[in-house]
Parts: structure tokens; C-alpha cells; sequence
């Protein structure tokens, strides 16, 4: 790859990941360890010779399994051992079952009179704020939110039935992403005032399926 091509290269990947709430330096140090890898790849000429390795998974039985793993060893496969109830695979079950009121993330709240939604994102779970969003209704307090606003102003009903979690976000670095991108991807009307947090091309040309 030419210089200029590089470089140009290395902008796209600093403007993805800066999207994504990854550090510049953390980027940074990827970028330099592949370069080192071509540098010393471009120096020599010699390759390392890879072995073929035919691996096998099977559960482990004691009983069974050891039996198996010699016999299939002398001609020449390799043995890998997986348990079908790993902790891993026991915490992931739990977390499956939480349930999406539960969880942070990005939102979407929707009219009933209209098109319109509202897009927006928390920290909290997201039956919390969406509690406040129905007490700033109910309250009229419409500075508090712009569903409120909405809903006040236009003489709208809500359809909180509706509301859902659209992507559960963990990391609080990655939410202004997200909402931006949800927000300047929606094909409806928004309630939102505000615009979105992070203006970029690269959502509207990658229409990511969200």
C-alpha cells in the first residue's frame, strides 16, 4: 500500500473507532504492532512451517473419552475436550435471561396519535427513565422531556405500551454513539429537540442494520 494510501487508510479506522469509544492511543498501538509485523514479514524471507493439526472436539468422559483420545491420536488428530456446562455458558444463560426493562442502552418511545417516536439513551435500566418520562407527562413538566413536550403540546397520547429497548449498550463510552446513530438512521418522525451528539457520513453510508 502507497504512503498516501496508507495514511488515508489509517484515518478511516481512527474515525470508526473513535465512533465505537475506543481510545485514540489504544488504536494507535494496533496500528504500530501490525506495521512492525510487515516490517520484520518485508526483512526476511524465510516462513515458518505449519503443521497440520486435524482437531476433534468431544465431551469429556472420563471412562470414555481418555480410550478414545489415544487411539485417535495415532493417526494423527488431536483431542480437544469441551464440557457442555462451562461457568461461562452458566453466566451467559443468566444473563440471556435478563429481561430488556432491565437493562441500559439505547430507547425508542412512540406516539399514538402519530409517526412520531422518541429516541433516547440511559445508564439506568430502562423502566426507570422510562418512568420519568411518564411522570414528566403526567406532570406536564415539559422542560424535563421531550416526550413530555410532545405529548403536552400537541395534545398527544403516548403509546407506552411500545416503548422498547432498541440496543443494550454496557458501556456508558459507547452510548453517544450509539443514540447518534440510531437517531440519524431513523426513517420516522422524532420527538427528539435536540440533534444528535455525533454528526458523521458513515451513518447514513453504512445504514447499518440496526
Amino acid at each position: 500500500m502507497e504512503r498516501e494510501d496508507f495514511a488515508a487508510e489509517s484515518q478511516k479506522i481512527q474515525k470508526a473507532a473513535e465512533l465505537n469509544g475506543y481510545d485514540k492511543s489504544f488504536v494507535d498501538k494496533i496500528i504500530g504492532k501490525h506495521i512492525r509485523k510487515k516490517q520484520r514479514q518485508d526483512t526476511t524471507t524465510l516462513q515458518p512451517e505449519k503443521e497440520q493439526i486435524h482437531r476433534i472436539s468431544l465431551p469429556f468422559y472420563p471412562k470414555v473419552t481418555n480410550h478414545i483420545r489415544k487411539i485417535l491420536k495415532r493417526h494423527g488428530f488431536h483431542v480437544v475436550h469441551k464440557s457442555g456446562n462451562t461457568l461461562q455458558e452458566l453466566l451467559n444463560n443468566q444473563k440471556d435471561k435478563v429481561p430488556p426493562e432491565e437493562r441500559s442502552g439505547i430507547y425508542e418511545i412512540p406516539c399514538k396519535d402519530c409517526p412520531a417516536v422518541y429516541i433516547g439513551q440511559t445508564r439506568r435500566k430502562f423502566k426507570t427513565r422510562l418512568k420519568e418520562h411518564k411522570k414528566a407527562v403526567e406532570n406536564e413538566r415539559t422542560n424535563d422531556s421531550s416526550v413530555a413536550m410532545h405529548s403536552i403540546c400537541l395534545q398527544h397520547e403516548i403509546d407506552w405500551g411500545n416503548a422498547k429497548l432498541l440496543k443494550n449498550v454496557r458501556k456508558s463510552s459507547h452510548l453517544n454513539a450509539w443514540e447518534s446513530m440510531y437517531i440519524s438512521t431513523a426513517d420516522r418522525l422524532l420527538m427528539n429537540e435536540d440533534e444528535a451528539l455525533i454528526s458523521s457520513p458513515l451513518f447514513q453510508l453504512t445504514k447499518l442494520n440496526l
